[in-house]
């Protein structure tokens, strides 16, 4: 009966896309491309690519690899991206203490929902957590999105009204867009693999929902703690 109370008491929905977001994976994709020979280009650049250009290079860079990529490497290199993921991947320093704070909150259903292109990428996502120093066997979820699977179905199968919030922590266009659709809170941070301007632009995501670096975002997120907080201490 305990473990079924402390079930429903769980009223907050904290979910966290990954790649971007909670990791720099754009010094890890660029490691891993110029083991190839391959030139993802300058950051900033890469951010304002369209999402399926961004691997490929610029107006710079486009022609050279793709004279110098075939094929065959495809599986070489997304295990060598596997391998760069779990060995050197590491989320960002304020995402930490705020991630232990979630999964120890009786109040939170708190995990991981995202697209990583590692082999077994719910291992390789799990590996980087706990070099990290997050309780990673305690969170309540960890969910790799397979490809061609829409990130809306699995955010809308997750909703429910037993949460008083649902929360979504992203760093794409897409992300707020699939979030939004289906009745979520949006924190959307620029420092992951859309701009801000491109945020605003290109995905009409509204300026407050934005947070220019890891700690904006970590404080914006505070507020539910209070929330749940109140919520518990109504409960019992």
């Amino acid at each position: 009966m305990e473990r079924r109370g402390a079930r429903l008491r769980k009223r907050l929905l904290v979910v966290f896309d990954f790649d971007g977001l909670l990791v720099n994976s754009y010094a890890l994709i660029r490691e891993t491309m110029a083991a190839f020979g391959l030139d993802v280009g300058a950051e900033d650049r890469f951010k304002n690519r369209r999402k399926f250009l961004k691997y490929f290079g610029g107006g710079k860079e486009i022609m050279t690899n793709l004279v110098n990529f075939a094929l065959p490497k495809t599986r070489k290199l997304r295990a060598t991206l596997t391998d760069c993921y779990r060995e050197r991947g590491e989320i960002y320093a304020a995402f930490k203490p705020a991630l232990n704070e979630l999964i120890g909150n009786p109040g939170v259903h708190c995990g991981i929902v995202s697209r990583n292109f590692t082999f077994e990428p719910g291992l390789t996502m799990r590996a980087v957590l706990r070099r990290s120093g997050v309780e990673e066997s305690d969170l309540d979820f960890v969910i790799p999105i397979p490809i061609g699977t829409k990130k809306t179905d699995v955010l809308a199968a997750m909703h429910a009204s037993r949460y008083f919030s649902s929360v979504l922590c992203a760093d794409e266009i897409g992300d707020y867009r699939a979030a939004n659709s289906v009745g979520y809170e949006c924190l959307i941070g620029s420092f992951g693999f859309d701009t801000r301007e491109r945020l605003v632009k290109h995905g009409e995501v509204p300026d407050h929902a934005i947070h220019d670096s890891p700690e904006d975002l970590v404080r914006a997120l505070g507020k539910y703690f209070g929330k749940t907080r109140m919520d518990l201490d109504q409960a019992a």
